[in-house]
C-alpha cells in the first residue's frame, strides 16, 4: 500500500462538543528537515497515515475510497506508542482483510490513558467515543460502532470503555491488560463481547492483580463481565495456536449463553513484552469478535 502522510487540522473546538464532520484535511510533506515523517514523534509505519483529530495524532490504516466492514481501534500501552500496538495486531492484515484500522496516541500521562475506571466519564473516553464518530463520518465502514483492541495499558482503557461507552462497542480485545479501578463505578448493564488474553506467567501484569494501580485479578475481571453478559457457569474449552514461537501453546475458556461472548485465552510461557504472532492472535480472538477472514 503507497505510503501517505497527512495531518488533520481542526477547526477550533472542544474535544466533547466536535462532530466528525468538522474535520478538515492538509496533506503536508512525505519528509522533514529533520529526516522520516514523524506522527507524535515517532516513525509512521508503511500503511498507515497521520491524522490530528481533536488535537491528538492518531495513525489511520485504511483509505477514504474503499469500504470496510468494520472499525477497529488499537490502544497502546505505557509506555508504548501507536505503531507498535497496530504491529502486535498487525493493522496492515486487518485492514487487508476489510477493517479500518485507528491507532491514537495516549494522554502522554504515566499510565497514557484514563484508565483507573470510576462513574465520571474521562477525557479519553470522550476522545475515543469521539473518534469512532469521526472514523464513521469520513470513511466508508458498516455500522457505527468499533471493536477496541488494547495491549497492557491499552487493555486497561479497553474495559474502561466497556464500562463508559458500550453503546458505541462490538466488544473489546484485550492483551495482557485487565481492569482497573472499583468495579461498583463500572455499573452498566449493556453488553459488548469481551475476549481476554493473559498469560499466567507475565511478571509485569501479573494475572492476579496488583493494588499498585487499582488492578484487579483476571478472574474478577472476566466474572464482572460474565455478569453483565448474563452467562452460564459452564464453558467451552479450545486448544488454540501459540501467540509465540516460544511458547507451549494456548487454551481458551469460552463461556456458554451470553448476550455477547466473554472468552479468556491462557497464553502459557509467554512474557509480557513478546513477538507476538499476529495471526495466532486474530484465529485466537477472531470469533469472540465477530470478524470474517
Amino acid at each position: 500500500m503507497r505510503k501517505i502522510t497527512k495531518i488533520a487540522v481542526l477547526a477550533s473546538c472542544l474535544i466533547s462538543g466536535c462532530g466528525g464532520s468538522s474535520k478538515t484535511t492538509t496533506p503536508v510533506s512525505e519528509n522533514n528537515s529533520n529526516g522520516p515523517s514523524l506522527c507524535a514523534a515517532q516513525a509512521i509505519p508503511d500503511g498507515a497515515v497521520c491524522v490530528g483529530v481533536d488535537g491528538r495524532q492518531n495513525l489511520i490504516f485504511g483509505e477514504t475510497s474503499k469500504e470496510y466492514k468494520g472499525l477497529i481501534i488499537t490502544l497502546h500501552g505505557a509506555p508504548g506508542y501507536m505503531a507498535k500496538v497496530a504491529d502486535i495486531f498487525n493493522a496492515n492484515m486487518l485492514e487487508e482483510k476489510g477493517y479500518l484500522v485507528i491507532s491514537p496516541n495516549g494522554n502522554g500521562s504515566a499510565w497514557q490513558w484514563d484508565s483507573n475506571t470510576d462513574a465520571n466519564i474521562g477525557d479519553d473516553s470522550n476522545y475515543i467515543a469521539n473518534l469512532i464518530d469521526y472514523a464513521h463520518a469520513n470513511y466508508t465502514v458498516e455500522g457505527d460502532k468499533a471493536r477496541i483492541f488494547g495491549y497492557s495499558a491499552g487493555g486497561f482503557m479497553a474495559y474502561t470503555l466497556a464500562c463508559h461507552i458500550p453503546e458505541k462497542l462490538v466488544g473489546i480485545v484485550a492483551l495482557a491488560g485487565q481492569y482497573r479501578g472499583d468495579f461498583a463505578a463500572c455499573s452498566t448493564t449493556t453488553a459488548v463481547a469481551i475476549h481476554h488474553l493473559h498469560s499466567p506467567t507475565d511478571m509485569e501484569v501479573p494475572v492476579n492483580g496488583r493494588a499498585s494501580g487499582n488492578i484487579k485479578s483476571v478472574e474478577d475481571t472476566i466474572n464482572h463481565w460474565l455478569s453483565i453478559n448474563g452467562c452460564a457457569a459452564q464453558f467451552e474449552q479450545i486448544t488454540h495456536p501459540a501467540v509465540t514461537t516460544d511458547s507451549s501453546g494456548t487454551v481458551t475458556n469460552s463461556w456458554q449463553q451470553c448476550a455477547t461472548p466473554v472468552a479468556f485465552s491462557k497464553l502459557f510461557t509467554v512474557p509480557h513484552e513478546s513477538d507476538y504472532l499476529s495471526d495466532a492472535l486474530y484465529e485466537i480472538y477472531q470469533s469472540s469478535m465477530a470478524l470474517e477472514n
